[in-house]
């Protein structure tokens, strides 16, 4: 009898596991969950996301009991758990189109609960919202409630809202103080941007050393820009001495936290050889990094390592030209310069067409050389209205230092193109130009002091405008100068 009674026991054992009359781990989850407890909705909402419990036990995975579950932990409060579903609903992994009604009917459930983050995704969403959603007091109301709550990325935008003058009145020492406690609870931007205003002088008389202590917390916190404003004091000797290898270090460490400008100041640092042997391999791989994060100077650096042959060869014809064009579009004017300077070599009607659009869209960002390249175009055209056209960006570059455009000018005057011939102000323009570097302005102001044509004959004045065309490279003022020097050695 003792050994059927002990057959049918294990029977009924076997039985019971098969039959499944026990409920799974996650199962007795979900009936806490709808108990009440929170927590327990949450670990099963992940449990049926992941497909696996906490134990290691498969679970049938199933999007809509995990939404569920989810959406009963936040019903319940967790506010947590409503944070999470808000910031899903903006899809920024799944790469889909944000639902911003819902994410921010959830970031204000957890906010209304105390939740910090919340509060600050909540107000970001007020901040950069369009028309009737945009509410910049309610963005202030919010950052600071999280900034209350201890949420040192609320200190920074409440801060960043009064240093911008966006929804408040501009208030330097208000922005200070929010930058101040959001450092305190070590958000990475507050202390870099109390070293920008210290390096800036926006509070006081600039204090470098002050730049150098805030920056350096910025860098200690992984914040990539923060390393590379350290990095510039040391390339500069701002409150510290010039240090080419410490700068190196931090542009590195910038660069591996995906701070663009880290990466492009590194590669131009080894195409250099500043703080470290010239290394052509090594600027390309971080120039080319810095490009692809879309820095509009690594692009332009790159393009120009690429053009002088100094990068790997990738089987890419051209490739210097499509390094500049994602530069120009990414708003750096020097790559718009370089692509119409490489346009306006194609003598074709296309290629000027080209190159006029390059310079223009330079010139359009405040590029001098893009403007008066712009003007060579127009001159070039003899049209009447693109003649004034060149001559008013000519002054425009020539009033802010570019030699080039004031001897353009000058060539102009001289000429009668567009404007009356005025040979006293060639001769100015010459002169500003020469002063500038320009040689063969010097050049032309010797000419015209030596034949009198601008006005009295001055031998000497031209003689010395000769020599230093000549200093500066000028053949023709090489020539010149030795003839007037013969004739000076004839006539005495």
């Amino acid at each position: 009898m003792k050994s059927g009674l002990v057959a049918s026991c294990s029977l009924f054992i076997t039985s019971f596991f098969l039959s499944g009359c026990f409920d799974s781990h996650t199962e007795v989850l979900e009936k806490k969950c709808l108990e009440g407890d929170s927590a327990s909705c949450s670990q099963a909402a992940h449990n049926y996301f992941v497909g696996q419990d906490e134990n290691g036990d498969k679970v049938t995975v199933s999007s809509d009991k995990s939404n569920s579950l989810y959406l009963r932990a936040c019903e319940l409060k967790d506010a947590r758990v409503c944070d999470q579903i808000g910031r899903n609903f903006l899809h920024f992994e799944a790469g889909l189109n944000p639902d911003l009604v819902s994410a921010m009917e959830f970031f204000d459930k957890a906010c209304a609960l105390d939740y910090a983050p919340s509060c600050t995704h909540l107000a970001g969403l007020y901040a950069q919202g369009k028309e009737l959603r945009r509410n910049l007091k309610k963005a202030k109301k919010y950052f600071d409630k999280g900034c209350t709550l201890s949420d040192g990325l609320g200190c920074f935008y409440a801060g960043l809202m009064h240093e911008k003058g966006e929804g408040v009145k501009k208030n330097y020492l208000t922005a200070f103080d929010y930058y101040s406690k959001g450092c305190a609870l070590d958000d990475a931007q507050s202390c870099t941007n109390i070293g920008a205003m210290y390096y800036s002088g926006l509070l006081n008389p600039k204090d470098y050393a002050k730049a150098n202590e805030f920056f350096s917390i910025g860098c200690h916190l992984n914040l990539g820009y923060a390393c590379a404003n350290l990095a510039n004091l040391y390339i500069n000797g701002y409150g510290v001495n010039v240090d080419y290898k410490q700068a190196l270090s931090l542009y590195n460490k910038g660069c591996s936290l995906n701070d663009s400008r880290s990466c492009s100041n590194l590669g131009i640092m080894y195409e250099k050889g500043m703080g470290a042997e010239l290394d052509y391999a090594l600027a390309y791989k971080f120039l080319d990094k810095a490009c692809k994060i879309n820095d509009g100077n690594g692009c332009l650096e790159l393009g120009i390592l690429q053009s002088k042959g100094l990068g790997p060869d990738d089987g890419t014809q051209n490739s210097s030209l499509l390094s500049f064009e994602k530069g120009c579009n990414l708003g750096n004017t020097n790559a718009c310069t370089n692509l119409g300077l490489y346009y306006a070599d194609d003598k074709s009607d296309e290629g000027v067409d080209k190159a006029r659009r390059y310079f223009e869209k330079s010139c359009n960002g405040k590029n001098i050389k893009g403007c008066t390249n712009l003007g060579v175009i127009y001159q070039n055209s003899h049209e009447i209205t693109n003649l004034k056209k060149a001559f008013n960006l000519y002054k425009y570059s020539c009033s802010l230092g570019d030699a080039t455009a004031c001897s353009n000018l000058a060539i102009m005057y001289a000429y009668g193109q567009y404007v009356k011939q005025n040979f006293s102000r060639s001769q100015e323009l010459f002169n500003q130009a020469c002063n500038y570097g320009h040689n063969e302005s010097c050049n032309f102001s010797g000419l015209l002091l030596k034949d009198g044509i601008s006005g009295k004959a001055d031998q000497k004045k031209a003689s010395d405008f000769f020599e230093k065309a000549c200093r500066l490279g000028s053949q023709d003022g090489c020539r010149n100068l030795q003839s007037i020097s013969s004739k000076f050695v004839n006539n005495k």
